[in-house]
């Protein structure tokens, strides 16, 4: 048996122009349709960025507030030691001396500002869904300051660990803190070193004070490290500070909803 194939017409010119068409037209609906879907991805992402970024700045704000309470208080401690040391000595019974070097010399301390999202922005290329270009600007400018904040609370933390703590070590008799240590509050144990500090322990305050030259050394040690804390207050902190409150701007001027 024959089998018979249909035979189609040749096709002309303006069909294949008309396919041709239809192709082109389609595809380049179909580009501009996936090109809108990522730039309204990348625009989600902007913005969960830029919310994520902006929390951690407001938290790092209300944290260094109560941050730079305590360091206030305590450059006041570090001051008012240094002022009795140069007018009357070290005393072994001097219990306001006492006070004050635990109070300001004991503990360093220093903020963490949160840094994992804005690490995350910058390392991973997430700078680019930022469409603005000073915000780019600002946040790597702020990424900058961080590293000189990080740079500076280091050299802070080597000069005490090298310079005050040897010395606390050394000379003040730490059984007054023992309470504390155990478990009664700072504030607490601070208190009753004002007040009664018998409650505390019979101990001198002060051990190893004989030494030439060792009221001059001490009183040294604390200028020092009052000037290093003067320093970064008055460059590090207020430069990050300002820089940190001019991303917030920018992200609450862009997205007003927030």
């Amino acid at each position: 048996m024959e089998v018979h194939h249909p035979h189609h017409p040749p096709k002309s010119l303006k069909d294949y122009l008309s396919e041709f068409i239809v192709i082109f037209v389609a595809l380049t609906l179909g580009f501009i349709v996936e090109n809108q879907r990522e730039h309204y991805i990348e625009g989600l992402r902007e913005k969960e960025l830029a919310i994520a970024l902006l929390n951690d700045l407001e938290a790092d704000s209300t944290d260094f507030k109560r941050f730079m309470v305590l360091r206030t208080n305590e450059r006041k401690s570090i001051n008012e030691a240094i002022q009795i040391i140069e007018s009357k000595g070290i005393s072994a019974s001097d219990s306001l001396l006492y006070y004050h070097f635990i109070n300001g010399v004991f503990v360093w301390r220093h903020p963490e500002f949160r840094n994992a999202n804005i690490d995350q922005i910058i390392s991973s290329g997430s700078l680019r869904y930022f469409k603005n270009d000073s915000l780019i600007q600002s946040i790597s400018a702020l990424k900058m300051e961080l590293k000189k904040v990080e740079f500076r609370q280091d050299r802070e933390k080597e000069y005490f660990y090298s310079n005050i703590q040897p010395w606390v070590t050394g000379h003040l008799e730490l059984a007054y803190m023992d309470q504390h240590r155990i478990g009664l509050t700072r504030t607490k144990t601070l208190e009753i070193i004002l007040s009664n500090p018998s409650k505390l322990s019979q101990k001198p305050f002060f051990f190893n004070t004989t030494p030439p030259g060792f009221e001059n050394d001490i009183a040294n040690k604390l200028r020092g490290q009052d000037f290093l804390y003067s320093v970064t207050e008055s460059n590090y902190y207020n430069s990050y500070q300002k820089k940190a409150r001019e991303v917030m701007r920018q992200i609450r001027r862009k997205y007003a909803d927030l």
